[in-house]
């Protein structure tokens, strides 16, 4: 027994040892490298049931070389945070919300315009092309490496009062999460009240505000049910989280297991676009069984919707990417309509 211990000590020292020349120690499970991924969506959410199922695909295709350690619901950062931890380290990976990181990788933006994208297809085709490699490029630059985009979902209205034409808004209180969504909603002649996504309910429940937009399923998870009795669909804009990782961390990775990463990124990706979808239908059906009613505008009435929108979001779009690049990026995002 007396010998075990010795051999437990000495077994404890020579990884401090190795681990403070710069030596990777493998765990006591024999990964030769931990990663801490978090995020902030619910346990359940198909996003974190995404982040699941890319971390168990790193781990079985390295076979155990990679442990990745999976913290959803904010147990690790809150969305605000998780910004500054990514690049600083703090956080081997992590997935935002494209709104929550464009602020540091600014060409992400053209992911968030609103009412631009023809549908769902447009959007995904946009991604996978040359603008999708910009995006990659620019996080690279800001310490961040890509890996994947995963799809949120389609953002929607939730209202108090039935919404059928542009000449509903006028007037009305609508939530804002966002800086987007608070001018498209100014453009359509309502009044936005910058609010962070928790205290949303509790307005519409006091009737601070009229409405508001987010995701499906967060209609569904946040109970919106319960305070708001509409729901308008215009895609108003297709959701895609980044799936990133710190870029010094990415570099002290051998090849071999960095291509094993790009590789899985892709099938969590196909995934992930699959998952967002069913994710989108499932919640609609239990919205309508607890009395929700659900309109889509016509094609005519959305590009009524879009006219003020786009004016006003691409002005910011190019101001903050900067004119020749975001001209760019506009016109590649055209050319794939």
């Amino acid at each position: 027994m007396e010998k075990l211990k010795k051999q437990i000590v000495l077994a404890v020292i020579f990884c401090f040892t190795i681990i403070g020349l710069g030596i990777q120690c493998p765990d006591a499970f024999g990964a030769e490298f931990t990663l801490r991924y978090a995020a902030n969506l619910p346990i359940g959410h198909h996003c974190t049931r995404g982040q699941e199922l890319y971390a168990k695909l790193i781990m079985e295709k390295t076979n155990n070389r990679v442990k990745v350690e999976v913290y959803p619901a904010g147990q690790l950062f809150s969305d605000k945070d998780l910004v500054k931890a990514l690049p600083s380290g703090a956080v081997d990976m992590a997935f935002l919300l494209g709104v929550q990181w464009s602020g540091l990788v600014p060409a992400q933006m053209i992911t968030e315009l609103p009412l631009f994208y023809t549908n769902l297809d447009h959007a995904h085709r946009m991604l996978d092309s040359k603008v999708g490699e910009i995006i990659k490029k620019e996080n690279e630059e800001k310490g961040a490496k890509l890996l994947y985009f995963m799809d949120y979902g389609a953002v929607e209205i939730a209202s108090k009062f039935p919404i059928r034409k542009l000449e509903d808004f006028k007037g009305r209180r609508m939530g804002a999460v966002g800086e987007v969504i608070s001018e498209a909603e100014r453009a359509w002649g309502a009044a936005p009240a910058f609010m962070g996504a928790a205290d949303i309910y509790l307005a519409l429940q006091r009737g601070t505000i009229e409405g508001t937009m987010a995701g499906i399923r967060n209609f569904w998870d946040r109970k919106y049910y319960e305070v708001a009795k509409h729901i308008t669909m215009v895609d108003f804009l297709y959701g895609f989280m980044v799936v990133l990782m710190n870029k010094t961390k990415w570099d002290t990775l051998p090849p071999d297991i960095q291509k094993i990463m790009l590789e899985t990124a892709q099938e969590a990706q196909v995934w992930g676009r699959k998952e967002a979808q069913k994710a989108d239908a499932e919640a609609l059906d239990l919205l309508k069984s607890k009395g929700m009613e659900i309109y889509r505008i016509p094609q005519e009435e959305r590009e009524r919707w879009a006219k003020p929108v786009n004016k006003v979001c691409q002005e910011i779009f190019l101001k903050r990417v900067g004119e020749e690049k975001g001209k760019q990026l506009l016109q590649l995002a055209e050319s794939v309509r």
